[in-house]
């Protein structure tokens, strides 16, 4: 009697759960909606108890761990081997099916650095990281597109688009998005002299060479060699003694009231140019600016005892004359450099000088 009574429970039992309605899943939010394979993604929804598969496009199955998940929710990774792009995540159940949208991508790119931050309008910039993966995108002020004229999954190379002033620079990838943490500026170059026929003052012969540099410098000053030069020429003034040791200026021979054409403000102008001492550690240099019509120089003093070639770069705002007066940056019509023994030493002392420009902040 009681086997027969055992035997009439579990066939109810079984026969309450043959009966058993199942109601087919829904999904409320899916967290992220794209990412890379391994992504961890939730699902919340309701009826997710009894998950028979979990698949993505062409039946790539998903691993989950149902005790991971609940009625209302369901973890799981995407597979290692699901296609790139838009996916269709498919859930069944023994109540029904239900779908969601998710796009696989390749890992999020990362930037370890890019230079320069300023530059002209049809320069590039160069980006170093991870993961520049195609479809990529560069937008300086997050609208600006530039070309990209180089790419690889580590770096990057992109035109400076026009339109650009001031701003950050992102990077839209593949696998996601990322900013530069400083601002990229654009520049106006107005190029003085590069020693190799560009510039302003691009004639070498109308540098004018006074002092002792007049006499050590002046048949000589443009040189290819000694040290190696950054490219081409570079000017190179050298000479012994005690103090100041005379100098070089820019000149336009019969057009003294040339000036140079810049147009922004003090704060926003700098003088730029690449130097090397050559070894001569106690070599100075002294830096003067001349206005058309002006009785004094405004003027900069700079220690070169750095090893190999350096770049300089100096707003005009510290320029001042021998009343502490600043310099109005559109009359400024030439460029002087002094060579100055200002440790006294005994050997002779040396700077080599390229690509003077000034450089005005867009």
């Amino acid at each position: 009697m009681k086997n027969i009574l055992l035997y009439l429970s579990v066939l109810s039992l079984l026969l309450i759960a043959s009966c058993k309605k199942y109601e087919a899943p829904s999904i409320m939010t899916i967290s992220p909606i794209k990412g890379p394979v391994e992504t961890l993604i939730t699902i919340e929804g309701a009826n997710f108890e009894d998950i028979i598969s979990l698949n993505f496009n062409d039946g790539v199955p998903a691993n989950f761990n149902p005790s991971y998940g609940a009625e209302n929710a369901v973890l799981f990774r995407v597979p290692l081997d699901a296609p790139l792009g838009d996916n269709i995540i498919t859930i069944e159940t023994k109540g029904g099916t239900v779908t969601a949208d998710f796009k696989v991508t390749l890992d999020a790119p990362k930037l370890t650095t890019f230079y320069p931050v300023s530059g002209e309008v049809g320069g590039t910039v160069t980006f170093l990281g991870e993961n520049f993966f195609e479809p990529i995108e560069v937008l300086f002020f997050d609208s600006i597109a530039a070309p990209i004229l180089f790419l690889s999954p580590d770096s990057m190379v992109v035109e400076v688009p026009e339109g650009v002033q001031k701003g950050f620079i992102n990077i839209k990838a593949n696998g996601g998005d990322i900013s530069t943490n400083i601002q990229f500026f654009t520049v106006t170059n107005i190029l003085v002299n590069d020693f190799d026929g560009g510039g302003m003052r691009a004639d070498t012969d109308n540098w004018i060479f006074f002092g002792n540099i007049l006499q050590t410098n002046a048949s000589t000053a443009i040189r290819s060699s000694n040290p190696d030069p950054l490219d081409n020429n570079f000017l190179k003034l050298s000479g012994a003694g005690d103090g100041f040791l005379g100098g070089t200026l820019s000149h336009v021979w019969g057009n003294d009231f040339t000036v140079f054409p810049i147009e922004s403000d003090l704060s926003n102008t700098l003088l730029e140019m690449d130097f090397n001492n050559n070894g001569r550690e106690d070599s100075h240099i002294l830096l003067a600016l001349a206005t058309l019509g002006g009785s004094n120089d405004y003027s900069y003093s700079q220690d070169i005892a750095e090893e190999g070639w350096n770049h300089l770069s100096i707003p005009l705002s510290r320029f001042e004359d021998l009343n502490g007066l600043q310099i109005n940056p559109q009359e400024i019509n030439q460029v002087k450099i002094f060579l100055v023994n200002e440790n006294m030493s005994p050997a002779a002392i040396e700077a080599n000088i390229d690509n003077i420009k000034f450089v005005q902040i867009n």
